[in-house]
């Protein structure tokens, strides 16, 4: 259930997915034929990084910039190689420029930068990114700062100059990597959980924020922490899976209440939910979620709860309406499903209320071969043999009900009452 979500540090600055390849080779293509435009070439371009294919798209760019020498297709050029992972070519191309006497761009040394850690170039990338910071202390030119000290280890540097960044602008993104700098490098998890929760109370519980906490606390097995957190997240993202997920802590935490208002506002487990009312015998409630639920599905087992959620709640078993219902519903189930606990319930209306008393035995005898010693079952049995007039019998089984369910059972004790004058009648 719980997986711990860190975001790599360093692909989030430019690209993800970038992985370190050896100098590209053939990256230039061949000089195309002067009536291939611009146009043309960019399609050309652009095809190729659609496939993936980094060094052929390099080469069109190139081809562009050439013939126009506009800039934007020689930064094309540099972000392709820098997805492809040609970082020798990155660091190569970039040195040129500056042998050529031509100021970097801060997107350029930011692609320096990282291609240099990529190269495992740090005091290099370091002494870039310092250099980056005093020149324009932004957001970004810190965060790429306090990478190179991370990847040096140097966790207590990477923190100061993520604290500086982030009192620019109280950005989620620099605060999300201060955190996980705390929990993963520091080994200190509940500081980490404690300045993401800050900032959530001060700034409010982003999408970012919320996942990462979520993933600290799954990662703690902190279930209180997990709670209140996917709380928020179900706010931010209602799906099916944080749902559940939700479902599970409040049923963890024994918040029946809470977890109840939750399935009747969301309707995201009307099975559940339905658990809950039967549980609690809010029959009137329970009807709705079952006949809501065998209308979605058309599963009969719902429509037999259905029909003794009815019968149960009503003020008036006997009323003809109401029996012909729940006789109806039930005997459209048992034709399906040969269940025990169905076939008994119709077997006993049709008992008690004097419907088919021959019909209801034969219903309840058939429960009795699936379930042959359940107590409730041998009762209605029973008691169908006293509307019968078969007393002597029903009394053999009224002993052995007693035996199975106890003689404090208020209706046990009401049929051996009947039975027992019935008897005495006979007499």
């Amino acid at each position: 259930m719980y997986k711990l979500l860190f975001l790599p540090l360093l692909a989030s600055f430019l690209f993800s997915g970038c992985a370190t390849h050896s100098d590209a080779e053939n990256i230039t293509v061949k000089e195309e034929p002067m009536y291939v435009d611009e146009n043309t070439l960019i399609l050309f371009a652009l095809d190729a990084q659609s496939r993936n294919n980094s060094a052929e798209a390099v080469g069109y760019y190139d081809l562009i910039y050439k013939r126009t020498k506009d800039p934007i297709y020689e930064e094309h050029a540099l972000s392709a190689l820098m997805k492809g992972g040609y970082y020798n070519d990155v660091v190569t191309r970039l040195n040129a420029k500056r042998v050529d006497q031509q100021i970097l761009n801060e997107q350029e040394v930011r692609y320096l930068i990282v291609a240099l850690l990529a190269k495992k170039e740090v005091a290099l990338a370091e002494v870039e990114a310092i250099a980056l910071v005093e020149k324009n202390p932004t957001e970004q030119n810190y965060m790429m700062l306090a990478e190179v000290y991370r990847t040096q280890k140097e966790y207590i540097k990477a923190l100061a100059t993520l604290e500086l960044a982030y009192k620019l602008n109280y950005s989620e993104d620099v605060v999300d990597k201060i955190a996980v700098i705390i929990y993963a490098n520091m080994n200190t998890p509940y500081q980490a959980i404690a300045r993401l929760e800050t900032h959530g109370k001060n700034f409010g519980y982003s999408l970012l924020i919320t996942k990462r906490l979520a993933a600290f606390y799954g990662d703690q097995r902190d279930e209180e922490g997990l709670l209140k957190t996917y709380e928020h997240l179900y706010t931010l993202e209602a799906t099916k899976e944080n749902a559940d997920i939700l479902i599970q802590l409040y049923w963890n935490a024994k918040k029946i209440t809470v977890l109840t208002l939750f399935l009747e506002k969301t309707k995201s487990n009307d099975e559940l939910l339905l658990k809950i009312y039967s549980a609690d015998k809010n029959f009137k409630k329970a009807i709705v979620v079952a006949k809501r639920l065998y209308e979605e599905t058309g599963e009969l087992d719902y429509l037999g709860q259905k029909a003794i959620f009815e019968y149960e709640s009503a003020s008036n078993r006997a009323d003809k309406v109401l029996l012909d219902g729940v006789i109806a519903d039930l005997s459209k189930v048992v034709e399906v499903k040969e269940e025990g606990y169905y076939l008994n319930y119709l077997g006993y209306c049709m008992i008690e209320h004097d419907r088919d008393v021959k019909a209801g035995v034969d219903y309840v005898k058939r429960a009795l071969i699936i379930e042959p010693d359940s107590g409730y079952f041998i009762d209605s049995l029973a008691w169908g043999y006293y509307k019968e007039g078969r007393c002597e019998e029903a009394d053999e089984l009224m002993q052995k009900v007693v035996e199975l369910l106890g003689a404090d059972d208020p209706e046990v004790k009401a049929h051996v009452k009947v039975i027992n004058s019935c008897l005495k009648r006979k007499k």
